[in-house]
């Protein structure tokens, strides 16, 4: 109880520190798009004061005459000289003079179609100016945004792009770096479980050895030729089972390590781990179909293999009914022939859609007891050991699963 309730403290603490980094983030952002919108509102106020000026100026050119080539020679001299785009119409809205990037001798319909599209952009950014002479309206001055204004405007767009890599950048490093912790508390414990068991199973495995010597050199002796019988046949069971278990540290031993990689015969490895299954099986109870297909010697280390079957056709034999489940294993060649492929289905109950991308992170199960560990492992002995992928092929609830290995030849 009190592991859970510390378990859920630190769970609400790493919570709230994710909210402040969020929040924190949100407000850094905030600020400078607000701080970069206040300078650009000020820099357009400044190119709006400007451009009026320069309006004023041109009206004072031609307040003494109602002449467009004077309002063209101001425009041409001094006007042009402004790094803000500008058009100048007459009173009927036609262009007479710009800065835009159309060449100034363009009086093609295009052009005046462009123009046109010009003007009406820079009317929705800045309220046009009327250049008069006396009370008459010669011309009309449109302008837009700077160059440095359309810059400035871009900055929040890079400031949220960059902020967002760095939060990405961050996210996959800091995932990475939890895999890699988890990864290495499984290798250790894989390691230390190794090393505890192998200990006694080797003196188990010397003490039967020693036990079954002292029996056939007469040193032991009973009474009746079925305990005689049955006794031969315990010790070598209890032989077997040792010598099983000593496999399975070993197993655990190679976690973590670069495994050796010799040609083996995947049928074989196959069918004596299904042969083990089948000793243990109820009689009566869950059907195991076998179909192999005709497949070269793959280059794989065969204890860790068998672990991977082992792992997988164990979770069948617990997800399905132990009086009609059916499993299917086979092996087979993929469409091009360059992998094998192992199959591996049952009729029991299946893993909810929910649940089906969670199933090979560390330390996910569905099950009371465990730690999660096996299809984890089992996908990182097939993909990072033997360049080969493991995947849920498919799983509909209480109807069926199927896992498929491949494997490259």
């Amino acid at each position: 109880m009190a592991a859970m309730k510390k378990n859920r403290l630190y769970v609400g603490y790493s919570w709230f520190f994710k909210g402040f980094l969020i929040i924190g983030m949100v407000a850094v952002i905030s600020l400078f798009i607000y701080f970069n919108q206040s300078i650009v509102a000020e820099i357009r106020q400044d190119a709006s004061k400007m451009s009026e000026a320069y309006a004023h100026l041109i009206q004072f050119g031609a307040s003494e005459a109602t002449d467009q080539e004077i309002v063209g020679y101001i425009f041409d001299n001094i006007v042009t000289q402004v790094n803000f785009p500008i058009v100048v119409t007459d009173k009927h809205g036609i262009p007479t003079a710009w800065t835009v990037d159309i060449s100034p001798t363009d009086y093609s319909r295009e052009s005046k179609i462009r123009l046109e599209q010009y003007i009406q952009e820079f009317d929705t950014q800045n309220q046009p100016i009327e250049i008069r002479s006396g009370s008459d309206v010669i011309s009309i001055l449109h302008y837009g945004d700077s160059y440095l204004i359309r810059r400035l405007q871009l900055i929040p767009v890079i400031e949220i792009s960059v902020v967002g890599f760095f939060i990405l950048v961050a996210f996959v490093g800091i995932r990475n770096i939890q895999q890699a912790e988890q990864r290495s508390i499984w290798v250790g414990m894989a390691k230390e479980t190794a090393h505890q068991l192998g200990t006694p199973l080797s003196s188990l495995i010397g003490w039967v050895e020693l036990l079954q010597i002292k029996y056939d050199e007469g040193q032991i002796s009973l009474k009746g030729e079925t305990n005689q019988t049955d006794f031969k046949d315990m010790t070598l069971r209890m032989l077997s089972d040792l010598k099983r278990l000593d496999r399975i540290a070993t197993r655990f031993g190679q976690i973590g390590s670069i495994p050796d990689l010799e040609l083996n015969d995947l049928n074989a490895i196959i069918k004596e781990v299904v042969s083990y299954f089948r000793l243990r099986m109820p009689s009566g109870g869950i059907t195991i179909i076998e179909n192999y297909q005709e497949i070269p010697k793959l280059k794989m280390n065969a204890e860790l293999m068998s672990w991977v079957i082992e792992n997988l056709i164990k979770n069948s034999l617990e997800a399905t009914n132990p009086k009609t489940g059916i499993i299917y294993i086979g092996t087979s060649h993929s469409g091009n022939r360059r992998r094998v492929c192992i199959t591996i289905e049952d009729n029991g109950r299946g893993i909810p859609p929910s649940e089906q991308k969670k199933i090979f992170a560390p330390g996910f199960t569905t099950k009371k007891r465990g730690w999660g560990l096996g299809l984890t492992l089992a996908k990182r002995i097939i993909e990072e050991y033997h360049d080969g992928k493991i995947n849920l092929k498919y799983s509909e609830p209480n109807l069926k699963t199927c896992f498929q290995i491949e494997l490259p030849i």
